[in-house]
């Protein structure tokens, strides 16, 4: 789960390091982000382990936005 936080706080520094900003809706970004790690747990992880995910990641995007 943290290994997940962190690519996205990677990805979004990368994008903050490129000033992306005016072309993307930063939340739009993390609800994108958030979903593609959600989707690559699924095919690795049983039910509860993405389950769990989904919650963590759901609590620090918000923290993110």
């Amino acid at each position: 789960m943290e290994k997940a936080l962190d690519r996205i706080k990677m990805q979004l520094a990368q994008m903050d390091k490129e000033n992306k900003w005016a072309e993307v809706d930063r939340d739009e970004v993390i609800d994108l982000l958030i979903f593609e790690e959600i989707k690559a747990a699924s095919y690795q992880y049983a039910y509860e382990k993405v389950g769990k995910m989904v919650e963590f990641l759901i609590k620090e995007g918000e923290a993110l936005k």
